[in-house]
């Protein structure tokens, strides 16, 4: 009776140990908080594997990096380094555990970077805050999700191979965007955009500028301008290719296909054949919009935009 007794009561301790590490998870808390002096370099350059990585606005001149993890420990804190005016900060020595969970948030003076670059493998890059950089902002992940919005920068560039990128109210000289597979979403951008891909889907609305749009894969684009300053180039292999641009743009017109068809809302002003249609739309064109689709479908339309 005595050692059943015991029996019972090692079997009821090993089962709470069990429970107790299977339930046990420890929450997220701030373990690490660095901060600089943003006099002392002209560009910051994240580089994370997996963590999600929040642009927040710092409320004072410095460059604060916090940290979150479910462990603390000095070895898993970011590393830093400066060189010829760059401040680089990279994650320390995480564990791979899937149990292990960590993300940061780098609070930035909001007139004081010259150049902002942020890349996280797999992780979330969100940034909701007004960022004025006065010089190149870069974003890139590999199967992350880039959320970026209120930036103002000499130029941006953005690269994902299959996560998804999403940009809303970008104002800068040039927007680079290059992708495999991820899914992107553009809303309010004024620029000259370049972007390429291979496959995935281009959803762009409220553009003003210019732009060029290659998918050389299974990518579709779906592009509509509210303003046109420059030439518009599109070109997809086997997706769809959608562009509406303002009912008062004047331009030269293209539209070359080797198996798909071309509808536009100004035909009449047209010269079809089986593969193009040529022709110039408006009075003294001086734009050029050349499209081209291997087998995807085309669709061109004028709209009126009432200017705010």
């Amino acid at each position: 009776m005595k050692r059943n007794s015991i029996s019972l009561a090692c079997a009821a301790f090993f089962l709470f140990v069990i429970v107790t590490s299977c339930g046990g998870q420890k929450t997220t808390s701030l373990v690490n908080t660095l901060t600089f002096d943003a006099d002392d370099f002209n560009s910051i350059r994240l580089d994370y594997d997996a963590d999600d990585i929040y642009v927040l606005e710092s409320n004072q001149a410095n460059v604060v990096l916090k940290e979150y993890m479910n462990e603390n420990k000095e070895s898993y804190y970011a590393k830093t380094s400066s060189k010829n005016g760059e401040l680089l900060i990279t994650e320390g020595k995480r564990p791979r555990r899937s149990s292990f969970e960590s993300y940061i948030e780098i609070y930035i003076p909001k007139n004081n970077t010259k150049n902002l670059s942020l890349h996280s493998t797999s992780g979330t890059i969100r940034s909701e805050i007004v960022l004025l950089v006065p010089g190149n902002f870069s974003v890139d992940t590999t199967s992350g999700t880039v959320e970026i919005s209120n930036v103002k920068a000499s130029a941006i560039k953005a690269a994902s191979a299959n996560g998804s990128l999403s940009f809303k109210n970008i104002d800068a000289e040039k927007i680079d965007v290059q992708t495999a597979n991820a899914a992107t979403l553009m809303n309010e951008i004024n620029g000259t955009i370049l972007y390429l891909s291979k496959g995935g889907k281009l959803t762009a609305s409220q553009l003003s500028g210019s732009g060029s749009f290659h998918a050389s894969g299974e990518g579709s684009l779906d592009i509509s301008y509210v303003d046109v300053t420059g030439d518009i180039s599109a070109y997809s292999k086997n997706g769809t290719l959608t562009l509406t641009v303002p009912d008062s743009l004047a331009f030269q017109f293209s539209a070359v296909t080797k198996q798909g068809s071309i509808q536009t809302s100004f035909s009449e002003q047209l010269a079809f054949t089986d593969h193009t249609a040529l022709g110039s739309v408006g009075a003294y064109p001086d734009k050029t919009i050349a499209l081209e689709t291997r087998n995807g479908d085309m669709k061109v339309s004028r709209r009126s935009y009432e200017k705010k």
